[in-house]
């Protein structure tokens, strides 16, 4: 019998010990591609970022088994996209907009945006939405009415409204035609809209064999790193970097530039991580990468990678490990729930997996201790080395500190 183990080690997970928050993601996630860096915001109050959580100390051992799949190390991140976005105003979609495709029957989506001007006011105006009679769509082959062509996939953007509320809210949605083929078009509405109001257009280049690949070495970083993202064309090591920008964006909104450049490696992405990250427990921040390559291909591209960023409120300083236990020396910068676990293994050639130890306690500042194992583990006369052990702060939401000792 093959027992699968899947080693959940990202930020917004607490494991057995505890529970876990749901993803969140920055607020302003499809509102905007890649823009100037915006003013910061205040810092979240640490005393209302953390989970209340309970202070009992808890543990205990779970048994492996020799062909369990346990994946040691740090975990990366990795992403790909087919898709781009542009962000523009109303009177640009009157005068009609550029797209480009790489690939035939591309997937288009059109969706109001609140302005800024909107967002700063309690009773706004509500949003323009546009259905598929109010766009046409022109290139080579002519000019086509997006819905007489037959090209709309839902007839309204209520209909799509209705099939998933949550992705396709006043959106509506559109496949080109196949024999209008790829290339570059032009989309305009015929609609009377405000010169002033602002669409979301998103391209999903579905066809095309080309996707913009983003990767990092680490998915959950503290300030004593350097935020480092690979980014990559299929079949294409680096990248136009003065057609290229990257982001970064907080949980509450904020906007970092990222600079990018080429190397021997490829196209990287990078910024020293030297400004407040306190957010929620479990938010993630992301980083946003768009490509317009200026060739013939003429790719546009936006990918997203969402990583955890957060505070090092903890670190190990210390592993022991003795006949049947192991201990775990900590040093705490604040106050919290805090969870260690140790991948033991069998001693000799074979190193086959045996037991994960757990243990979570909460802790003030200072050093602690963890003591992992118990006098059954002691006596079951097995010699086990320990390949990892792993610091999450649970009242946190991160994960932070993995060594293999």
């Amino acid at each position: 019998m093959n027992h699968s183990i899947k080693i959940m080690t990202t930020a917004c997970v607490t494991g057995l010990l505890s529970f876990s928050a749901p993803l969140t993601f920055a607020k302003n996630s499809n509102a905007q591609a890649p823009t100037k860096q915006a003013s910061e915001a205040q810092p979240t109050n640490d005393n209302h970022s953390i989970l209340p959580l309970e202070q009992k100390t808890v543990s205990f051992t779970q048994t492996l088994y020799p062909d369990d799949p346990i994946e040691l190390g740090v975990p990366g991140a990795t992403v790909s996209s087919k898709s781009y976005y542009k962000q523009i105003t109303g009177a640009a979609l009157k005068q009609g907009v550029t797209l480009n495709t790489h690939g035939d029957k591309a997937v288009v989506r059109v969706t109001p945006v609140k302005t800024a001007a909107q967002n700063k006011t309690v009773q706004s105006s509500p949003l323009t939405v546009l259905q598929p009679d109010d766009l046409e769509l022109t290139n080579g082959q002519g000019q086509f009415n997006v819905n007489k062509s037959g090209m709309a996939i839902k007839t309204t953007s209520q209909q799509l409204n209705q099939a998933h509320p949550s992705l396709f809210k006043n959106t509506s949605a559109f496949v080109i035609d196949k024999a209008m083929g790829k290339g570059s078009f032009q989309l305009k509405t015929n609609k009377a809209v405000s010169d002033d109001s602002e669409f979301l257009i998103h391209v999903f280049d579905k066809h095309s064999p080309v996707a913009l690949s983003l990767s990092s070495q680490k998915n959950s970083l503290d300030a004593s790193d350097t935020l480092s993202v690979a980014a990559s064309l299929s079949n294409k090591k680096a990248l136009a970097v003065n057609v290229s920008k990257a982001e970064l964006i907080a949980p509450d909104g904020r906007r970092f530039n990222m600079s990018v450049s080429n190397s021997k490696q490829g196209t990287v992405a990078q910024m020293p991580i030297n400004f407040d990250v306190q957010r929620q427990p479990g938010e993630l921040w992301k980083v946003v990468f768009h490509t317009e390559q200026k060739d013939n291909s003429n790719i546009i591209r936006t990918a997203e990678l969402a990583l955890d960023i957060h505070e090092k409120t903890a670190a190990i300083n210390q592993v022991q490990q003795h006949k049947g236990s192991t201990k775990v020396t900590v040093n705490v910068e604040k106050p919290g729930r805090y969870e260690v676990r140790a991948w033991l293994f069998s001693a000799g050639k074979q190193s086959l997996p045996q037991r994960v130890e757990y243990q979570a306690m909460w802790l003030e500042k200072g050093s602690h201790t963890f003591s992992l194992g118990n006098a059954s583990t002691a006596k079951s006369g097995q010699s086990s080395v320990v390949k990892q052990v792993q610091l999450m702060d649970q009242s946190r939401l991160a994960v932070l500190d993995i060594i293999q000792p």
